[in-house]
């Protein structure tokens, strides 16, 4: 499930399961950021939180 928040453009957003985690991670210009995401939290909270907080940066 990809999809992209107000205010937040070029930012792309998807939605991974790993196992019984639930990963939101963030995409733009060669960034990618991502983040662990609660049952039943909100995705599009945690969008905004994820851009104004990263918890990991993924290095090609």
């Amino acid at each position: 499930m990809s999809f992209t928040l107000p205010g937040l453009l070029p930012w792309r957003f998807r939605i991974v399961l790993i196992g019984q985690q639930i990963v939101l991670e963030a995409s733009a210009e060669g960034q990618q950021l991502s983040t662990f995401l609660e049952p039943g939290g909100s995705r599009i909270q945690c969008g905004y939180d994820l851009i104004d907080a990263p918890q990991c940066a993924l290095i090609n």
